[in-house]
């Protein structure tokens, strides 16, 4: 899913097998929390709690056409462990949170890069509302890469690679996974090298790109890393005020 621009050219529904998890809310604990605001350090690292970080750290973004609501960092809170990040959609389903390291801290192949996600789901088993775990690029899209680790995608947990074909079209591989609701809470890893990602939920691999399978090199970087829970009803699942999307563990 192109999830950098959020403009023109969102790509077309992927086929999906159907889902049967029983419903999981990812409900915010109770008084644990706290509103981080602006830049914030969590697992060593420096966040900003907002899409994009260089449009202002602090601001309330909208999150662009493929998203109804606003990425607004009142919506962003750390436990008072510092364990938790809580991306939580208001009840109104208005305003949600996104956090990332843009202009602070990037990676570059090669890397493994794993969160703890618990997603809320309704009782079909559909993730609620457009959360996404994703690293981008920090240059020209789409020739420098987007590695979209998981995405709650038509309401299924999907991951796509995002790069330009040797023809100069920008083009994707990925979809998702087939028996994996991504409902409650599960370990998202995406093992990057110049060669080849594999991606691995709960420490299975449910998908691969190589460079020889896609006939250019693998992008190395460096790419920000961006955790966000917008809403849509033509690319993600049930819009649904009130729940939240939790991360934690993050390594890499």
């Amino acid at each position: 899913m192109t999830r950098r621009g959020w403009g023109p050219g969102l790509k077309t529904a992927v086929s999906v097998a159907a889902v049967t998890a029983a419903v999981t809310m990812a409900a915010v604990p109770a008084g644990a929390d706290t509103v981080v605001g602006a830049p914030f350090t969590w697992s060593g690292l420096t966040w900003c709690p907002t899409f994009r970080g260089a449009n202002g750290c602090d601001s309330v973004q909208q999150s662009g056409t493929g998203s109804s609501v606003a990425f607004n960092p009142a919506q962003v809170t750390e436990s008072s462990d510092h364990r938790t990040v809580t991306l939580a959609m208001n009840a109104a389903a208005t305003a949600t949170g996104a956090f990332d390291t843009q202009a602070h801290e990037t990676w570059s192949a090669p890397a493994t890069v794993s969160e703890r996600i618990t997603l809320a789901c309704d009782a079909s088993g559909h993730i609620d509302n457009w959360p996404a775990f994703w690293l981008d690029t920090t240059g020209a899209w789409p020739a420098g890469g987007e590695i979209d680790v998981v995405e709650g995608l038509h309401g299924q947990a999907a991951w796509h690679y995002h790069y330009l074909s040797a023809a100069g079209v920008s083009s994707q591989v990925g979809g998702a996974v087939s028996g994996f609701s991504g409902c409650g809470t599960h370990t998202y890893e995406a093992v990057w090298t110049s060669s080849a990602i594999t991606f691995v939920y709960d420490g299975r691999q449910v998908g691969q790109v190589t460079a020889a399978g896609i006939g250019v090199p693998i992008a190395t970087g460096p790419m920000y890393m961006v955790n966000d829970y917008a809403a849509s009803a033509t690319e993600g699942g049930p819009t649904v005020g009130g729940v939240s999307m939790q991360v934690s563990q993050l390594r890499s």
